[in-house]
């Protein structure tokens, strides 16, 4: 019993650790997306466009 329990833990934290790096992986892909983004429009802000 003791084995399925440490193998159920082992996934389970591993999951967890997945799921928190494509997070991360995430926010950084969207933080530079709109970086770039706003670098390539910043000069037609003030044309109103």
């Amino acid at each position: 019993m003791e084995k399925y329990s440490k193998k159920k833990s082992f996934w389970t934290l591993t999951g967890a650790l997945l799921l928190v790096i494509a997070s991360i992986a995430l926010l950084f892909y969207k933080y530079f997306e709109d970086k770039a983004h706003y670098e390539k429009w910043k000069d037609y802000e003030e044309c109103g466009i």
